[in-house]
């Protein structure tokens, strides 16, 4: 029996956004603007080259204040840490949210995973919604469409963990170290996690499944790392 393929895990720094601190832990911090990376995933066993989220789009004035200087962008930062965007072998989205699927076109040889559900939000989102997509970019990439629960390869699954998004999930990477989970929006920051309930992102589809998807991740006893901050740029890889 061969071994159980395990993976490190490194976060690549790929621009910043200028938010109230509310933006990311729902009700708190209102009048406190804060700076939040961009943040992709680059997950490897050695053999296959694995992205989970590809970034922001260029900035071009719609979601401003965001900054994104040269040394940040995906195909350049990925280069910088040894990694071809043509080698990228498979690419899991969390959401489709203009800040996790903006640079789609750069991974042109790789597989891309993303929830029905998040899909078909993402074609008709509600009003308030209409925004945080950028259907243009979306819509010209092929998916490989899940229907819930999966598993993605072998030591890499991903859970859906609906609230911030109707088809949000989160991916569950198995390393040396034990499981981690990379949670995209559904916890931002590692300060979410110290409440009780744990404290929601400020854009939410459902509270209900929100909640209930806090419950599981709590539930699973992984170690979590949030989408958007800056402690988890403190170390280049994990564990």
């Amino acid at each position: 029996m061969s071994p159980e393929t395990v993976y490190r895990i490194y976060p690549i720094h790929v621009g910043t956004i200028i938010r109230p601190k509310s933006n990311m832990i729902y009700m708190k911090g209102e009048d406190i603007r804060c700076e939040f990376p961009l943040i992709i995933w680059y997950v490897t066993d050695g053999q296959r080259n694995i992205l989970v989220d590809t970034g922001g789009t260029p900035p071009d004035g719609r979601y401003m204040p965001y900054a994104c200087p040269q040394e940040q962008y995906p195909e350049v930062a990925l280069r910088a840490a040894g990694v071809d965007p043509d080698a990228v072998t498979d690419v899991i989205l969390t959401h489709l949210h203009w800040d996790h699927a903006g640079n789609n076109h750069l991974f042109k040889n790789a597989v891309f995973y993303v929830q029905r559900k998040e899909l078909q939000y993402a074609a008709a989102p509600l009003k308030v919604h209409e925004g945080s997509y950028d259907k243009q970019i979306i819509f010209e990439t092929t998916y490989r469409i899940l229907d819930g629960d999966s598993d993605i390869l072998d030591g890499i699954s991903v859970i859906t963990t609906p609230g911030h998004s109707p088809g949000s999930q989160s991916v569950i990477v198995r390393t040396c170290s034990g499981a981690y989970v990379l949670a995209g929006d559904l916890i931002g920051l590692y300060e979410c996690m110290e409440y009780d309930p744990m404290a929601i992102n400020s854009i939410h589809t459902d509270l209900f499944s929100y909640y209930k998807s806090l419950d599981r991740i709590k539930r699973m006893g992984c170690s979590v790392l949030p989408g958007h901050d800056f402690r988890v740029l403190d170390k280049k890889c994990y564990p």
